[in-house]
């Protein structure tokens, strides 16, 4: 009976120690997991630190590139308006989260809560305005973002012949510096498929272009016609270069056609006609013709001047001669009655 058990114990033994060699190499094992995790921690720690040292020295350089004079720049352009009434309990800090979000950290100047349940957003640049247009998501729920001030107008050409293509509209808006954003409608009258002429298409406007002029010329089958442009916040403009500083009689770039000057239309022109050929003197060529009238008749004048002078000289050179002819005459006749005499005597 001994035998067996002393056997049974140090099976049971050898099996405890198996067992125990096998529980070391596992608590081993979970001791080298614990360090490699305490290392990738420790890095992730480090990365961490660093990424957000790299932010912090560029908001800090982007801080001060956005001033000027040691003064921030607020934009009207750069300024959205973020509605969250759909957002349950949303708080200012929802809206900077889901704008850096989008655009990155150090870009937002302004949050400002509004009466309505909007914020109106302020930030560095007009672009990073134009990366927010479409949206923002708040708390999973897609807000809707809009510019306050908004540069999308409907432009309406106003009763234009049906028979002038969209391409004069078009090519009319890029010559303009604006960008078409939908494709050209016709407007009908109420309740008929009717037309009465108006075209109108969304467009989108440029920080440089404030306006479209009032009007603009077409080519139609009666001639050359002036048509309404209109849309929203429109102010009078130049015509011929969209400057809002001056009208189009005042632009440098526009001149009379009728007397190249600057400062009037054509039809306020007073510019002197020329009483001869009726144009106005700047295109006036009678003035060449008379001088070369005067020319020639100063040539002729002086060429009869020459011919007189010469008549004058012959003649006096004729006189001269026959004076000299006289003389002699004279001078012979008197020597031969003095020989005539002698012989006499």
């Amino acid at each position: 009976m001994d035998g067996p058990v002393v056997t049974d114990t140090a099976m049971a033994g050898g099996a405890r120690r198996r067992n125990d060699n096998g529980l070391d190499k596992g608590q081993g094992n979970d001791r080298s997991m614990v360090t490699d995790l305490e290392m990738a921690d420790g890095n992730q720690r480090a990365n961490d630190i660093r990424l957000r040292r790299r932010q912090r020295d560029g908001n800090e350089s982007e801080k001060e590139a956005r001033k000027v004079n040691g003064k921030r720049i607020y934009l009207k352009e750069a300024t959205i308006t973020v509605e969250i009434g759909q957002v349950k309990e949303a708080r200012a800090m929802d809206v900077i989260k889901s704008v850096t979000e989008r655009i990155g950290d150090g870009r937002i100047l302004v949050v400002r809560p509004k009466q309505t349940k909007e914020y109106e957003v302020m930030l560095e640049r007009e672009e990073d305005a134009d990366l927010l247009t479409n949206g923002l998501t708040i708390k999973g729920i897609n807000c809707e973002v809009k510019r306050l001030q908004n540069r999308d107008y409907v432009v309406s050409f106003m009763h234009l012949p049906v028979y002038v293509a969209d391409k004069e509209i078009l090519d009319k808006l890029e010559g303009w510096g604006v960008c078409p954003l939908s494709k050209i409608k016709r407007r009908v009258y109420p309740g008929t498929d009717i037309e009465d002429g108006t075209r109108f298409v969304k467009a989108r406007f440029p920080k440089e272009v404030a306006s479209l002029p009032y009007s603009t010329r077409m080519e139609t089958a009666e001639g050359p016609q002036y048509f309404r442009v209109m849309h929203s916040h429109q102010i009078k403009t130049c015509r011929l270069c969209m400057s809002p500083e001056h009208v189009v009689k005042d632009c440098p770039d526009f001149k009379c056609f009728k007397c190249e000057e600057r400062g009037h239309f054509a039809r306020d022109c007073s510019a002197v006609r020329c009483p001869d050929c009726r144009e106005f003197l700047n295109k006036c060529e009678c003035w060449m013709g008379s001088e070369e009238e005067e020319e020639e008749e100063e040539s002729q004048q002086m060429a009869g001047e020459m011919h007189r002078r010469d008549n004058e000289q012959r003649e006096m050179e004729t006189m001269d001669t026959q004076d000299n002819e006289l003389i002699m005459r004279k001078d012979g006749e008197q020597h031969q009655n003095i020989k005539d005499k002698q012989t006499v005597q």
